[in-house]
Order: structure tokens, then C-alpha cells, then sequence
């Protein structure tokens, strides 16, 4: 029974890490056909590198010493959400974060604000393309007054492809990703939608994490009363192990946690809720938005 163990294990820890960034955030759901520059070409990295920059989300922005002020900060009339990350079982707080979504391009670009206790705090921005599925760059920085301490950067790129490695999926994201991701999965944000997230775990292997919509619910959360979706993600066992016998993995698959959340059930999609352990071998977290509100405006709700 321990191989099994193991194995549970390590799809719980492929499943966990979307919830290192378990934010709040708006799908910007669209599924209308648009043509798009396709995902790694030139123009369309250059075009969005470009803005990155200038954004300070990139390069002088992410690395070195970065002083409080320099922290980005969502344009007038940009809606602001805001969550809090607290142990389920003692209600303690980890964290909070500050999301918001800017429009670039073919690109919705996700930024996160995350406080840490004492000075630490991070930043990181996804970018989504807004017309197809996947991710088309990551970055993140981990700060402790202003100065840096830890730092990653990931392009969905061709060239993430080693020799003697498997394929990997176009629609690829990194290994950490906000809640918003699981919603884009979807074929639709509706009950009964379902997809498929792909998401990147080393330079050789990737895990498919099957997304489904699975009924609407009244649920309350600081920020008020709402009509909520309810969507349960699971790490698909067969893209993790693909040489496995099938029956093996049938018996395996009850065993692979569940991430679930909770996103508003009309536009625009606000995340709600997400309840989930959040690392590996770590307590049980949930994370719940506890008010949102247009910049330079009074927050609607807080508690």
C-alpha cells in the first residue's frame, strides 16, 4: 500500500500548486472565434515583453532592490478584488492578496499583490491569451522590504522542450497558477461545463487537471450574499504516469484530492472561494474574497 501512498502524494502536490496563488479575479471569459497571433510567435511576445516592461512587471520591475513605492497599481477604473488566505481549521490568517486584470492586446494580464506577515510581500503577473486557452508568460518575485529574495520567470515557449522529453501541450500554463486559471478551463462557466488544464510540473512532465462545473450555490463570504458556480479540479493520474496499466489507475484516481472552489455565477466571474491544502504536506486553507471595489472608489464591502 506505501507505493500507493507515494503516489497519491505526488498528484496531490501536482494538484496543489495552482493554490500557491489562490487569488481572487475575473475569468474574462470569452470564447468567441478571433484571430490571434499564434502562441510563442514573435510579434505577439515581442508586443506583450514590450508592455511588460513598461508595466515594471519585467526585467528592472522584478529583480534587484524595489522600493515599497514602486509596487504596481491598477489604473483608474480598474475593479480591485481582495482575499484573505486563513487555516480552515484555526482561522488563521497567511495572507492577503490584492488582483486586478489589465487588457493588453490579445492578452489579459493578472496581477497579484500578496502581504506577507512582517515586510515580506510578493508580486506576479499571469498573462492569458484572451481568445485561446493556456498561458503566455509568468513572473513572480518574493520581497522582504523592498528587496528581493526569490524570483522565477516562465514563457510558453517551444523551446521549453528538451530532447528525449515528451510533447508538451500548447495550451500549457506554469506550476503556479491564480483560481481564475480553473475557470478559464472551462468550455463554458456554467453547470456542466468541463475542460481540461494543463499544467507544467518540470522540463519533462506536465499534468492534465480535469475541471468541472458541478452546480450553482447560495454561499456567503465577507464581501456579501452570492450566487455561486461550483467547480471541483482533479489532477488527471494518466497524464502524470502514462505508462501505467489503466487498471492501476483506476484504483489510484479516488484517492487524488480535489480542489474546489466557489466563482460568482454572472458575469464577471469573481472568485469566491477556494478550499484546498495549499502546499503539500501543509494544513487545509481556505481563501475567500472579502471585498472588491473600482480604484480610486470605496470598497462595496469588508469585513
Amino acid at each position: 500500500m506505501a507505493p500507493l501512498l507515494i503516489v497519491v502524494g505526488l498528484l496531490g502536490a501536482a494538484l496543489t500548486l495552482g493554490a500557491l496563488s489562490p487569488s481572487p479575479g475575473h475569468a474574462n471569459i470569452d470564447v468567441a472565434p478571433h484571430p490571434a497571433p499564434a502562441a510563442g510567435s514573435a510579434s505577439a511576445s515581442t508586443e506583450l515583453e514590450s508592455w511588460l516592461i513598461a508595466r515594471g512587471l519585467m526585467r528592472h520591475g522584478m529583480t534587484g532592490h524595489q522600493a515599497g513605492s514602486a509596487v504596481p497599481t491598477p489604473p483608474p477604473g480598474t475593479e480591485i478584488d481582495e482575499a484573505r488566505q486563513s487555516v480552515s481549521s484555526s482561522g488563521q490568517e497567511l495572507m492577503r492578496i490584492k488582483s486586478w486584470n489589465e487588457i493588453t492586446g490579445d492578452d489579459t494580464v493578472h496581477i497579484e499583490v500578496t502581504s506577507l506577515p512582517g515586510k515580506r510581500y510578493s508580486v506576479g503577473f499571469w498573462a492569458f491569451p484572451l481568445h485561446r486557452q493556456g498561458c503566455a508568460m509568468f513572473g513572480w518575485t518574493l520581497y522582504d522590504s523592498g528587496r528581493a529574495l526569490k524570483s522565477t520567470f516562465w514563457r510558453n515557449d517551444p523551446g521549453l522542450h528538451l530532447a528525449g522529453a515528451d510533447a508538451l501541450p500548447q495550451d500549457l500554463y506554469p506550476d503556479a497558477i491564480p483560481a481564475m486559471a480553473f475557470l478559464r478551463a472551462l468550455d463554458a462557466p456554467r453547470n456542466g461545463g468541463a475542460g481540461t488544464l494543463h499544467q507544467q510540473l518540470s522540463p519533462y512532465s506536465y499534468v492534465g487537471q480535469e475541471v468541472s462545473a458541478t452546480g450553482t450555490e447560495h454561499i456567503r463570504v465577507p464581501a456579501g450574499d452570492f450566487s455561486a458556480l461550483k467547480v471541483t479540479a482533479q489532477a488527471d493520474v494518466g497524464t502524470l504516469m502514462p505508462n501505467w496499466p489503466r487498471f492501476v489507475l483506476h484504483v489510484i484516481k479516488p484517492f487524488v484530492p480535489r480542489n474546489t472552489l466557489y466563482f460568482e455565477s454572472t458575469p464577471p466571474y469573481r472568485m469566491l472561494r477556494q478550499q484546498g491544502t495549499a502546499f503539500v504536506g501543509g494544513p487545509e486553507v481556505t481563501t475567500e474574497l472579502i471585498r472588491y471595489y473600482t480604484a480610486g472608489a470605496k470598497p462595496i464591502a469588508a469585513r
